[in-house]
């Protein structure tokens, strides 16, 4: 896969105080660091979202937005499908292939030098992790961890126990990002509302976007009316898609190709940037996962799920669309996937590396995500996986500091989230 080159910057959806991105896509074959630097890559965190599953929505929900008639899932509701488990193990292949050329797993199996913690509150994410870990260390035998089935795990859901919202102060921060002015849907989004909402209910008069609105609760923000719906079925359409529903059944027919399916995620990922990618609400319902990642980059050991040991290399978590959000809005990140409209896309990785400096001894974290196109995700091509490096805020095209990193993300993390 040739070396791309850098694609141009995208403005902050939420109008954050967020440089501009420059991202690249990498071969999974060559390393590239900054010109003239000698470093080594060290360890590696990351969360992966689960695989395609079955919509999450009640059948009463589905029935209420449409009358059409859904497709029929071969899983339950909010479950794993086979398609879904491939397509984790297809990028999963993708992120060791990655590694692998950069020497961070020349020790193979020994001393723990692969982890996988998957969300045991949910069946779809157990068995993506289980996927994860058959394929992130083929032959190593390794077997992924969780907490109790059913339960929350404040790794991946923060909010919680004495960690909570405070509705005054979300509802000023979200209105503060929109600015004055600004409305819950974007341009992108006013565009596809109406769109999704004549494919759901034919010949019915389309609400205006004014009718959107949101509510701060304790547990999280709530976008409600247009958006909503539209965000949520856009979502479904994709999965659809990549599950490998006939095209005449993927939308009814109406977006049967990734041409005509790409404009409709635009709601869906402006309601992930306003409900959780939102600053006030990451580093909270955030708080658990970003300093277990900033942890092991700073080689700290943790004995507290998932211990984590001197040997590791690469741990990786298994979890939510939710957690790849919520890790934009702590690290101060935004980005855009080449091929594929969904940011947060099934089994979507977002990965944080630890390199060093063989001269100084400084080290230095980057950013990569690791993605599979639309199509190929459809399809299962492994050609269709790919790296994209993300540049940090504050640090040009290249890597950040550790230090200073932690330094100013830690003190954000409310000390009760988390627990």
């Amino acid at each position: 896969m040739p070396l791309m080159s850098s694609r141009p910057s995208v403005p902050a959806r939420l109008r954050r105080m967020l440089l501009p991105l420059a991202c690249a896509l990498l071969p999974f074959g060559v390393a590239t660091v900054p010109a003239g630097a000698e470093t080594v890559l060290e360890r590696v965190v990351l969360v992966q979202r689960h695989g395609v599953r079955a919509p999450t929505q009640s059948l009463e929900t589905l029935d209420a937005w449409s009358a059409r008639g859904w497709p029929v899932w071969p899983v339950a509701r909010g479950y794993l499908t086979d398609k879904g488990a491939q397509v984790v193990a297809l990028i999963a292949d993708g992120i060791r292939a990655h590694y692998a050329a950069r020497g961070l797993l020349a020790g193979g199996c020994a001393n723990g030098a692969v982890q996988v913690w998957a969300d045991g509150r949910d069946e779809r994410t157990r068995h993506s992790g289980a996927q994860m870990a058959a394929h992130l260390a083929p032959g190593c035998g390794l077997s992924v961890q969780s907490g109790p089935h059913g339960a929350r795990d404040p790794l991946f859901e923060s909010i919680g126990g004495a960690c909570w919202l405070q509705p005054d102060e979300g509802a000023q921060a979200l209105r503060a990002a929109l600015g004055a002015g600004g409305t819950l849907a974007d341009a992108a989004s006013a565009k596809a509302i109406p769109q999704i909402l004549t494919i759901l209910k034919p010949g019915s008069p389309t609400p205006s976007v004014g009718a959107d609105g949101f509510e701060v609760k304790p547990e999280g923000i709530t976008i409600t009316g247009p958006l909503s719906e539209a965000a949520q079925a856009g979502e479904i359409f994709l999965l659809e898609y990549a599950q490998g529903f006939p095209p005449g059944e993927v939308a009814w027919g109406e977006a049967s190709d990734a041409a005509r399916l790409g404009p409709l995620l635009a709601p869906r990922n402006r309601l992930s940037d306003l409900a959780r990618s939102l600053p006030y609400l990451a580093v909270r319902q955030g708080a658990g996962m970003a300093r277990l990642m900033l942890g092991v980059l700073a080689l700290e050991p943790r004995a507290a799920s998932p211990a984590i040991g001197a040997g590791a290399r690469l741990v990786a978590l298994a979890g939510h669309d939710d957690n790849l959000s919520n890790m934009a809005g702590v690290f101060g990140v935004n980005w855009t996937l080449p091929g594929q409209p969904d940011a947060t896309a099934p089994a979507t990785a977002f990965a944080l590396e630890r390199w060093r400096d063989t001269a100084t001894g400084a080290i230095s974290v980057g950013l990569t995500l690791f993605y599979a196109e639309l199509d190929g995700m459809r399809s299962l091509d492994p050609k269709a996986v790919h790296a994209l490096a993300v540049p940090l805020p504050g640090c040009g095209t290249g890597r950040c500091p550790l230090e200073p990193m932690r330094a100013r993300i830690l003190p954000e993390l409310p000390a009760a989230c988390g627990q």
